[in-house]
């Protein structure tokens, strides 16, 4: 997002989350790698409240959203014991997770103009987290709210990076990428809508 912001110029970046810690990391990276005549309070804003409230609060304000929705984050808990959201005193909040993605997800389609995009990404590999919140919060927005969204066809995208990752080839919408020896990345899943109205 923030290669975006650069490269075209976007007249406004907003950035939210919840994490005052993952905050804490993204101002040092934008410290450390974004000219600071970029980080103005008229070209930037940085705020930490709970996203799911964010599309009534910012109703057809962007052009551009991205919402990379909190996840199993599979590789971590692979690699790491501290804090698993596969432990068992986490087995709740798992549980929970695909219904606050689905919320996240239609906030940011609120937040999003009409002719705008939205991108949602997460590092699962649980189809329950991907597509099946992606279909959800699209048929929500349509009938809690009138609205009308397209999935785009990332085939250029899968086409462009073959060499470069290893794709799942079945999903219903979106990309996924697999995780693979050849490519030490992954999993990444994400999938782009089109508001219409």
């Amino acid at each position: 997002m923030l290669l975006l912001f650069l490269s075209f110029g976007a007249g406004h970046l907003a950035i939210n989350d919840i994490s005052s810690s993952r905050l804490s990391r993204l101002r040092k990276i934008l410290h450390n790698y974004v000219p600071k005549n970029l980080c103005t309070e008229d070209r930037l804003r940085i705020t930490s409240f709970d996203g799911r409230l964010w599309g009534e609060i910012e109703r057809d304000t962007f052009d551009r959203v991205l919402v990379d929705a909190p996840c199993t984050t599979d590789r971590h808990s692979v690699l790491e014991e501290d804090n698993n959201i596969f432990s068992r005193l986490r087995i709740r909040e798992r549980q929970m997770l695909p219904l606050l993605q689905i919320q996240l997800l239609v906030s940011g389609i609120l937040a999003t103009k009409p002719g705008g995009s939205i991108v949602y990404s997460t590092c699962s590999l649980s189809q329950l987290q991907n597509e099946c919140v992606v279909e959800r919060a699209v048929q929500v927005a349509e009938t809690e709210h009138g609205m009308e969204l397209h999935p785009e066809d990332l085939t250029d995208v899968r086409t462009h990076y073959r060499e470069t990752f290893n794709f799942y080839g079945r999903c219903r919408v979106g990309e996924l990428v697999l995780p693979h020896l050849t490519a030490n990345y992954g999993p990444m899943y994400f999938c782009k809508l089109h508001k219409i109205h």
